[in-house]
């Protein structure tokens, strides 16, 4: 007879708990940085893999970027998104005769005479309606770019959803928004904020307005075969001081023949603020696999910071330059 001790435990009808599934990684940072890149360009072959996302103006905006807001971006491997043109059949195409470098090393350059930028109007030529997707891109017409803002996608495919990449990159950006929503505020709590508040004004109370500005990223990560999306959080207030800064009193002019012509009425520009202002910052970058399953968090700890915005000029009508001098009179 076999001993009891060498059967496994299924045989014996123990009922045995199936393995539990690992979650995610989750590793905690100390600030911010390197979760949304700064100019970071790449230069990209001839046909490339990475993600297209929409609603990039935030991430643009602070490298100092800016374009049409429904225009698309490209990432791969962290990069900054690329502008990417898009061939135009239009008669009144957008963009004419542009010269875009080509190769690697940008040692040659083609002219393409009509383009428009990548947009959701402009994708669905090659059968694309999501807002958020991964994507084989040729670039250039397969000639590849050099490291720069922006690249011609001549032909583009979409991956995510397929079963290569079950991931849908769609669904993803929606569900890690929902998560991100809820972690932000559980980080930016109310004894967060009033430690914030405490720090930087004293006993002063904020004026107001309370301010939240959310900016997402997505990249690709090829060796890991895996997509990123970093958001970065930014909750700001103040005790601010407000006030004309801008204003202009136009200068009188002389008239032909002598005398003045009197000013037009002095106009505002818009209102100076002005004070000390102060905000929490909370950053989180979620990685999923590509069966769309969360395999790594990455976070901060919420950062309190302080600044001090200056006050506007003693002068308001600021250092116009001097009308000019009277015309000659006649005889002289």
């Amino acid at each position: 007879m076999r001993s009891l001790f060498l059967l496994p435990l299924a045989a014996l009808g123990v009922a045995v708990a199936a393995p539990v599934p690992a979650g995610p990684t989750v590793e905690v940072v100390a600030d911010a940085k390197g979760f949304t890149p700064h100019r970071k360009y790449l230069a990209h072959p001839g046909t490339v893999v990475g993600v297209v996302a929409s609603d990039v103006a935030a991430a643009q905006g602070r490298e100092g970027r800016s374009g049409p807001p429904d225009a698309m971006g490209f990432s791969v491997d962290g990069s900054s998104y690329n502008w990417m043109y898009t061939p135009s059949m239009a008669a009144n195409a957008l963009i004419t005769n542009l010269r875009v470098k080509v190769g690697r090393k940008g040692d040659a350059l083609v002219v393409y005479p009509k383009l428009d930028m990548a947009r959701p109007k402009t994708v669905a030529a090659w059968d694309i309606t999501a807002a958020y997707f991964l994507a084989e891109i040729e670039v250039n017409d397969g000639k590849g770019c050099p490291a720069d803002e922006a690249f011609v996608a001549t032909k583009m495919k979409r991956l995510d959803g397929t079963k290569a990449f079950p991931l849908k990159l769609d669904e993803l950006v929606k569900a890690a928004k929902g998560r991100f929503a809820t972690d932000a505020d559980k980080a930016i709590d109310a004894a967060t904020w009033e430690k914030a508040r405490k720090d930087a004004l004293g006993d002063r109370k904020a004026t107001g307005p309370k301010e939240t500005r959310d900016v997402m990223y997505a990249t690709w990560l090829p060796d890991a075969k895996r997509v990123r999306l970093a958001f970065l959080r930014t909750v700001t207030d103040g005790d601010y001081k407000r006030g004309g800064g801008a204003n202009f009193d136009p200068p009188a002019l002389p008239l032909p023949g002598g005398g003045v012509r009197p000013p037009p009425p002095p106009r505002e520009f818009g209102v100076a603020r002005w004070g000390t202002q102060f905000g929490v910052t909370f950053a989180t970058a979620y990685e999923f696999n590509t069966a769309g399953t969360l395999v790594a968090v990455k976070t901060t700890k919420p950062t309190a910071t302080k600044t001090e915005l200056p006050p506007p000029p003693m002068n308001p009508r600021g250092p116009f330059p001097l009308p000019p001098p009277p015309l000659p009179k006649k005889g002289k």
